[in-house]
């Protein structure tokens, strides 16, 4: 009996490790194998980290995106409580919480999902970037969060953009 008193504490200390659950640190961005990982969105690999984003959602699940526009179209659709939002910056490939970046729109750069949206830490270069390019714009993160941003190509209308296309 002495022989199997170890092993049942062992199981019993494993046992209740897994019943009370591990929480996830939600004020730490979610960690992506790049190269391995697929984006929840697209399904594509994940493999450019200064494009990446991701966000964890109120009940600690991750969600990934190869792409900052595949992240804010996925938001777009899917009714979820999101606890944190990151980014990497363009630059540095740092992540950054969503919230501080300072993003460039630029239709004329190719991103994985071409949706052309790349964050900065440094607003001063997010503005240096804009100010080589006429059709590149400066936006914060809440300007983004209501341009109900879609998938290039995806054609998803309401029902107001219905009425006027007859």
């Amino acid at each position: 009996m002495r022989h199997w008193l170890p092993l049942l504490l062992l199981a019993l200390i494993m046992l209740v490790g897994v019943g009370c659950g591990q929480s996830v640190n939600t004020d730490e961005p979610p960690k992506i194998v790049y190269g391995q990982d697929v984006c929840d969105r697209c399904t594509m690999i994940i493999s450019e980290e200064k494009y990446a984003a991701a966000y964890w959602t109120e009940t600690g699940e991750a969600r990934r995106f190869d792409d900052i526009g595949g992240m804010l179209a996925h938001i777009t659709t899917e009714s979820e409580e999101v606890a944190s939002y990151w980014v990497h910056d363009f630059e540095t490939a740092e992540w950054l919480r969503a919230e501080e970046a300072t993003y460039v729109t630029d239709g004329d750069l190719i991103t994985p999902m071409g949706f052309g949206i790349v964050a900065f830490a440094d607003e001063e270069l997010a503005q240096a970037m804009a100010n080589n390019n006429e059709i590149v714009m400066i936006h914060s993160f809440a300007d983004l969060l209501t341009m109900n941003i879609t998938m290039p190509g995806d054609h998803t209308h309401d029902s107001e953009e219905m009425e006027h296309m007859d």
